[in-house]
């Protein structure tokens, strides 16, 4: 049985028992500051099970995509060398939310292995927590495997919580036993080992309890169900092989492998073997993750995907001396393009990205291993410290994991803690700590009504009030208060818009809101009470005009935006990021290389074309999956309700997941321009533009200069630029002619300077102050003086009320005297600040006070 009809058999089976089939959430958890990616079916139904969200559906099925190389879950090190590791997977899940629960979830678990995959019932091994009395008892009386073939284990195999509070609920694991060849010989192994012979295939969470701060366990108001089954897991056993990477999930990428190399798997050991593994691993899951918005980086889940395409750059090297990588990346997409469309998309940005981090790689890896290779040379007490794994890190860019694979395969280990300590010196040095955050006051009972989308101006009573964090029922005048109204025009800054300004008035007072914020479903506005307010009190809410406006403008032409980049540069283009200013708009995002200037004059003429048809820009709600269905984008870093999303639209050019403020009609806009194009980092790119009056000025600004600048050229618009160029080359010869003429004059004054040195101490030195000479002047003048007579050149320019200054010692002299005293006198008695190195110090400051020649030798006569 393929993988596919391993797929559809779990979407069937679970659709025709009343489940709803929802589609993997991206990889970039959407507003989950705790994951660094998707590490499991139930990430996307977190708040449902929390509580916090409500479905139209009580039951889900679904394959999310998942990858565990960073954090808590990190499986980066094993994988390539067991059975079943792997950084990205797809995990299979079945979920209730307070539909069915223990019962069912057994039943509906046990019938789909052993009827829909043929999986033979006795070789199946069910697991439940020590004391889960009702699990063990379903498994017996229900199911009827027999007692000796269930297995109860303790909480760190069979309970699950979220967090040490929150949700949590006993599971029951099911286990495969592949047979004693897989297992560790002992005659006590049985389910529970950590061998391999008995291979988990499912796990059923029940969730039933809230643990509490003390520990204890109270009941759910409403109990859940949670599974998760690794789809290559499940495949290896219906296919029968020994790994997942014999399975048809893999063999593509290992077969490509084989002809890129010419090397054949099934005849290869362990460590060669090992190495086709982790690249057929490590380009799954370095495409997926790049497909879905990130790139590599030295923070956070960027740093996780250079880890992983350098650690196979690493296991290139074993079976090739030319980068393989992104030569798998068309068997990925062709395997996985049609499940995962994104892919498709993506392709080119994910080849330019692997090739770019594999080249930037490449030379810090040779001299890295050099540097390794020297530390194990030395080093009679085989193990690689952590002060020499940090400069690796550090200086060469090796991750932790890659100096512990090559250190291993040489009998060395890293000292891991150590590392870890001069990790947490560098966030020290780097003035990088952690951030206390206040705990949030919840207001769950209170709702409010955003009216923004039609008016500016809302009458409303006062639902809540707050102060100090504390819900209050009045407050007095004077005290800085958070105002929670039934209805609101205010925006509250969300998805990249920047929240509104305007006043709030209470009984013919008016006060400035000075900031606005949500409290889960209310919003909040913090003003200054110019009277004392009580909840019920009538507030008159007025959102300032120009301000709306222009972020208005600026909202609906970062859609326009995005829509022409798509259409010009292709459709891998994603979002990273956004700022929508009354000012401006900044906006992010992945592309792998440089915009030429024709391309930005085709973003710029297209998005202009837009909005001088004036196109009625239109919004709807429909549920996510309609509205992905139909092509709108949705942004991978935001949140969306799957029953109810808002859809903004430029009808025939740009279709938007959004819940922002927009124009009427793109005409509103008026004008577009982008002022500048940035490299962020590999692959992330930034521009920033402005609409409207801003646009307008800066076009009025840059009239003005361009007219005054044809005006002193006397040239017309069109031939300015000939004139600016042909005037830089002018300025570039007299400046040439000018060093030649100094050039000249250093010769014609060389012997006069010669003659002017001094022996001080058996050292010769020369103090000169001159006018009329750069930097680049009097560096040429100390390089000819150490020419002809090597010592020490105290060379002065002043100019103005400034002081430049170059001191040159001869290389031969530089073991005996050191600059760093001098420096230091420089800087103490004349205020001249400078650096350089043990033969060169430069520099400037203030003007040299007058007899600054005698205190100088009188200096160098003590110290020199």
């Amino acid at each position: 049985m393929k993988s596919l009809e391993i797929r559809k058999k779990f979407f069937d089976f679970f659709t025709q028992h009343g489940h709803t089939l929802v589609p993997s959430s991206s990889l970039i958890p959407a507003d989950d500051p705790t994951l660094l990616f998707a590490n499991a079916g139930m990430n996307q139904f977190k708040d449902v099970f929390l509580g916090k969200e409500k479905r139209s559906y009580t039951r889900a099925v679904s394959i999310q995509k998942c990858v565990r190389a960073g954090g808590k879950h990190n499986d980066l090190d094993n994988v390539g060398f067991t059975r079943r590791h792997l950084t990205f997977f797809e995990m299979m899940g079945n979920f209730s939310f307070g539909d069915y629960f223990k019962k069912e979830a057994i039943q509906f678990a046990w019938n789909f292995l052993t009827k829909e995959m043929g999986l033979p019932a006795d070789k199946l091994y069910p697991t439940v927590f020590e004391q889960d009395d009702e699990a063990y008892n379903l498994w017996h009386t229900i199911i009827g495997v027999p007692k000796e073939r269930i297995y109860r284990l303790g909480a760190s195999d069979n309970f699950w919580q979220m967090g040490d509070t929150g949700p949590c609920g006993p599971c029951s694991e099911i286990l495969m036993d592949l047979g004693p060849e897989f297992g560790c010989g002992k005659k006590t192994c049985a389910p529970g080992c950590s061998c391999d012979r008995y291979f988990e295939i499912w796990n059923l969470v029940f969730m039933q309890f809230n643990r509490q701060p003390d520990g204890t366990d109270l009941p759910l108001s409403q109990t859940g169900v949670d599974t998760g089954m690794g789809l290559e897991r499940l495949t290896l056993a219906v296919q029968k092989v020994g790994s997942v990477f014999e399975t048809d999930l893999f063999t593509p990428i290992i077969k490509k492998i084989e002809q890129l190399t010419g090397i054949i798997y099934k005849d290869q050991d362990v460590k060669v073997k090992g190495a086709f593994n982790v690249l057929a691993d490590h380009i799954r899951s370095s495409s997926m993750i790049i497909a879905d918005g990130a790139y590599p980086s030295n923070e956070g889940r960027g740093y996780v995907v250079r880890k992983i395409i350098r650690r196979a750059a690493l296991f290139s090297q074993k079976l090739s001396d030319k980068p393989l990588l992104s030569d798998l990346v068309p068997i990925v997409v062709k395997e996985l393009g049609s499940i995962y469309p994104e892919l498709r998309d993506a392709q080119d940005r994910i080849i330019a990205l692997i090739d770019q981090e594999i080249e930037q790689f490449s030379s810090n890896l040779v001299r890295g291993q050099t540097v390794l290779n020297r530390y194990m040379s030395e080093n009679t007490k085989k193990q690689i410290t952590g002060a020499e794994a940090f400069t690796l890190y550090d200086t060469y860019g090796f991750p932790l994991e890659l100096t512990r694979v090559i250190a291993e395969e040489a009998g060395f280990i890293v000292d891991i803690a150590g590392f870890e300590q001069e990790m947490e010196q560098q966030r020290i040095r780097s003035g990088k700590k952690s951030n206390y955050v206040q705990e949030e006051l919840h207001l769950d009972d209170t709702t409010t009504e955003f009216t923004g989308y039609q008016e500016l101006y809302t009458s409303s009573p006062i639902q809540a009030l707050i102060v100090d964090n504390v819900r209050v029922q009045s407050a007095e005048k004077g005290r800085v208060v958070w105002i929670i109204p039934k209805h609101s025009p205010f925006y509250v800054e969300c998805g990249g818009q920047i929240g509104d300004h305007g006043t709030v008035t209470i009984k013919n007072h008016t006060a400035q809101v000075t900031q606005l914020r949500t409290f889960n479903n209310a919003i909040g506005i913090e003003i200054t009470a110019p009277t004392t307010l009580s909840c019920g009190d009538i507030i008159i809410q007025e959102v300032a005009k120009k301000h709306r406006a222009n972020i208005m403008k600026n909202h609906t032409a970062t859609h326009l935006l995005q829509a022409a980049l798509v259409e010009i540069l292709g459709t891998g283009i994603k979002q990273s990021g956004s700022l929508v200013h009354p000012e401006y708009l900044r906006f992010d995002f992945t592309y792998h290389k440089q915009l030429s200037p024709e391309e930005i004059s085709k973003i710029e003429r297209r998005v202009n074309e837009m909005i001088m048809e004036n196109i009625i820009v239109t919004t709807h709600e429909t549920t996510y999956q309609q509205a992905l269905d139909k092509g709108v984008t949705a942004f991978f870093g935001d949140k969306y309700n799957p029953d109810s999303v808002r859809v903004v639209e430029v009808p025939g050019f740009s279709a938007e997941l959004c819940g922002g403020t927009h124009v009427r009609a793109t005409g509103d806009i008026g004008l577009f321009k982008i002022t500048d194009i940035s490299a962020l980092s590999a692959g992330n790119r930034r521009i920033i533009a402005v609409t409207g009056p801003h646009a307008v000025q800066l076009f009025q600004e840059s009239y003005i200069t361009i007219k005054e600048l044809c005006t002193l050229f006397k040239v017309k618009p069109h031939e300015l630029m000939t004139a600016v160029i042909k005037q830089q080359d002018q300025c570039k010869q007299a400046q040439q002619q000018a060093r030649a003429l100094k050039k000249q004059l250093i010769s014609l004054n060389l012997p006069q300077w010669l003659a002017s040195a001094e022996t001080i101490n058996g050292l010769s030195i020369v103090l000169l102050e001159l006018q009329g000479y750069g930097l680049d002047d009097l560096r040429m003048l100390a390089q000819e003086l150490q020419t002809h007579k090597p010592g020490l050149y105290c060379i002065f320019n002043s100019e103005g009320n400034k002081t430049a200054f170059i001191i040159s010692l001869h290389s031969s002299l530089a073991q005996k005297h050191s600059l760093e005293i001098l420096k230091a006198f420089l800087q103490k008695s004349f205020k001249l600040r400078g650096g350089g190195t043990k033969t060169l110090l430069q520099g400037g400051g203030p003007l040299l006070p007058r007899g600054w020649e005698e205190t100088l030798r009188t200096w160098l006569q003590a110290h020199i």
